[in-house]
């Protein structure tokens, strides 16, 4: 084999390498950057994550003072039903006491 036909070999052999080479960092280049989109993504991820976590706190809070505002009215309707009774006994009772006056007053004018 003549050198020149051995610096044409070794010329194509570090060609071929070459373009290899570029490929890879081609392919590398965009592994990375593949790879920075994913952080990326995976940063307002976790932000977001971070925003519905308050979020849930905040609803459980509110969750919280709904179930204690609910009981307070309970207890307050409970206290308006008792009242209630109390005021239907009360006219009941004056019902009563109207009806035996009106026959009294009845009775007198006959």
């Amino acid at each position: 084999m003549k050198d020149i036909d051995f610096q044409n070999l070794v010329i194509e052999q570090l060609s071929q390498i070459n373009c290899r080479l570029d490929k890879l960092d081609e392919g590398q280049a965009k592994l990375e950057t593949g790879q920075a989109k994913l952080e990326a993504g995976q940063a307002k991820l976790e932000a977001g994550q971070v925003k519905l976590e308050a979020r849930q706190a905040k609803l459980e809070t509110q969750v919280t003072k709904l179930e204690t505002q609910v009981t307070k009215i309970q207890k307050d309707v409970n206290v308006i039903k008792r009242d209630l009774k109390g005021v239907w006994s009360d006219i009941g009772r004056l019902d009563k006491r109207l009806t035996s006056q009106e026959n009294e007053i009845d009775s007198l004018r006959r």
